[in-house]
């Protein structure tokens, strides 16, 4: 029995991704919103657990889904702000 505990430890791969305080302030910026599109800790843990043969297709098209909706919110709401700006210049007489 010993020796199949033992296999079965073998076989347990450990997913590390700790969160660490000044990385939690940052992703809940603009900037760090924009940045997951690009480094996301959840699309690393999907990549590592598909390549230990686990079959996380829907779970990483979701959070694919969710980046590029981030991004082009992200993206619309910059227009606006420079629609915006643009207004109120030409409101002021500028």
């Amino acid at each position: 029995m010993p020796a199949i505990m033992d296999a079965m430890q073998v076989e347990l791969k450990q997913y590390t991704f700790p969160l660490n305080r000044r990385y939690q302030d940052h992703i809940h910026s603009p900037d760090g919103l924009r940045e997951l599109a690009k480094s996301s800790m959840v699309m690393k843990l999907l990549r590592e657990l598909d390549a230990d043969g686990h079959d996380v297709s829907g779970a990483a098209a979701e959070v694919t889904a969710m980046l590029s909706y981030i991004v082009g919110i992200g993206a619309v709401l910059r227009d606006i702000e420079t629609h915006a700006q643009y207004v109120m210049a030409k409101a002021k007489g500028c």
